[in-house]
């Protein structure tokens, strides 16, 4: 039937315009991992040489304890005070910001999405009524069933979007707090500390969004199955 190819259609949009969430999701993880990648070099760096140092602070002074628990201090002091890398937090939230605008628009393109299945179901509903399926068939349950679950997978995706969205924002904030804080031993290291965290919470957002993308995809095939089959003339 007409209807039935005309919802088959709709939903084959939808499935590209999905291709283009995955596609952005995907570039925006990429992002926020290479920002993970950045902090993390940074503090391993910083870890590493001040480690380093302090491995020969005893061989100064071997017969003075004190003055070399004194001068191990002053290194760890003054490794701590910023990151051997002094670029790098910068870089990362030059990252981290530029994966707002991208993931807004996938937001966009799910409540397009979603409007476009809600014509779905009201091309289904006029085509089993012109074909005199009731509501107990049980093809109108299967459609039902795919139907249900393409919607709960685009909530799902657009949730955890949304919060990899929020821990964008509070890494901004963070960067900015630090920013205008008075300079102190430690500060810059904190911040790296605090950033890594908070990207690595949205990395698993995303993760989450991209398997949820997965279970949608799998959904609406499923739904243009169920629709053809229940327009398909009978055997």
């Amino acid at each position: 039937m007409e209807i039935a190819q005309e919802a088959e259609a709709v939903l084959v949009a939808i499935s590209e315009q999905l291709e283009e969430v995955r596609s952005i999701t995907s570039t925006a993880r990429a992002r926020f991992r290479k920002a993970s990648g950045l902090l993390h070099e940074d503090i391993h760096g910083a870890s590493t040489v001040a480690a380093d140092a302090l491995a020969v602070v005893p061989a100064l002074n071997v017969r003075d304890r004190e003055d070399t628990a004194a001068a191990a201090r002053l290194v760890a002091s003054v490794f701590s005070e910023k990151p051997v890398l002094p670029g790098a937090i910068d870089a990362a939230m030059d990252l981290v910001a530029c994966v707002t605008g991208p993931l807004q628009r996938v937001r966009g393109l799910l409540s397009t999405m979603s409007d476009n299945h809600d014509r779905v179901r009201n091309l289904f509903l006029d085509c089993i009524r012109q074909l005199g399926i009731g509501d107990d068939d049980e093809r109108r349950e299967a459609w039902r069933i795919q139907w249900s679950k393409v919607i709960l997978q685009g909530l799902a995706v657009d949730t955890r979007v949304i919060d990899a969205i929020s821990e964008a924002g509070d890494a901004g904030r963070v960067h900015r707090l630090y920013e205008m804080d008075s300079p102190h031993r430690g500060q810059r290291m904190k911040e790296a500390w605090k950033l890594e965290g908070i990207v690595r919470t949205a990395i698993q957002e995303l993760d989450a969004a991209l398997v949820a993308v997965g279970h949608m995809h799998d959904a609406i095939a499923s739904e243009i199955h169920v629709i053809n089959a229940a327009a398909a003339p009978p055997p």
